[in-house]
């Protein structure tokens, strides 16, 4: 998703967050993100994380330009390179599972 907009998550931003699920021996498979946000540079703002990175960025100066890298955004921040996605979780109906 890089480079049309900086994409919002639902996920809290704590910068410690994958070390911690490592440091617990777990995986991070679809992480849900912690359930509070802290970061230090700005520990009374509770931020979100962003992910991709939009037209106005390239990796010249924008470190967070590729697709591996979380960034963080305020809460209420709001520019015109900023967006997200909608994704639902679908379930298999009972009669379209496969039988084995």
């Amino acid at each position: 998703m890089a480079g049309n907009v900086w994409q919002w998550t639902s996920d809290w931003y704590r910068p410690d967050y994958y070390r911690d699920v490592a440091l617990a021996g777990k995986v991070a498979r679809n992480p849900q993100g912690p359930a509070t946000s802290f970061d230090p540079l700005e520990p009374n703002q509770p931020k979100k994380v962003q992910r991709g990175g939009s037209y106005l960025c390239t990796d010249q100066y924008c470190p967070r330009y590729i697709l591996g890298t979380r960034g963080k955004g305020e809460v209420s921040t709001g520019t015109n390179h900023l967006g997200f996605r909608c994704v639902m979780s679908v379930q298999t109906p009972p009669d379209l599972k496969r039988k084995d």
